[in-house]
């Protein structure tokens, strides 16, 4: 039964991932038009460790308790490392009578590719999707089996 729980854990920070790679999007798409804005990107990376099903109930036994359940580090499937900001300059427009103008009147706008974005948002709406249905199915296993016990 284990197996279900490590595949439902790998499908959570799947979906985890991919929200907050919509969230990054979502946030670059809402500043495209603020000057100065710098667009931001997650890179992502794959769990390591040994954070089996198993080893998340000896932590708990060993005094750590069910907050330990709740700490990010458990599980397999993937997570974001870090969130780098991209330092490209944004287009050059000129407004000499914005606050944000320099000597010249001109304004550097953002940096944010909106057709990027779009396809940034797309793909993690898939894989989300995707890590659903994994945890439907492993859900739908674990029912299964719980079925096949009581018939018995």
């Amino acid at each position: 039964m284990s197996g279900i729980f490590e595949l439902l854990n790998i499908a959570n920070n799947g979906l985890k991932t991919q929200r907050e790679l919509m969230q990054i999007s979502a946030q670059n798409v809402s500043n495209m038009y603020t000057p100065g804005y710098k667009a931001q990107h997650a890179i992502v990376t794959a769990r390591t460790g040994d954070n089996s099903f198993d080893s998340m109930l000896s932590s708990m036994s060993a005094g750590e308790g069910a907050a330990s359940l709740l700490n990010d580090s458990h599980g397999q499937g993937t997570m974001i490392a870090k969130v780098e900001v991209d330092m490209t300059p944004g287009n050059k427009v000129y407004m000499p009578d914005h606050p944000l103008a320099d000597a010249n009147g001109n304004i550097e706008m953002s940096n944010v590719d909106s057709a990027a974005e779009m396809l940034h948002m797309s793909e993690a709406v898939k894989q989300y999707k995707a890590n659903l249905v994994i945890a439907e199915l492993a859900k739908k296993a674990a029912t299964e089996a719980l079925n096949m016990t009581k018939n018995s």
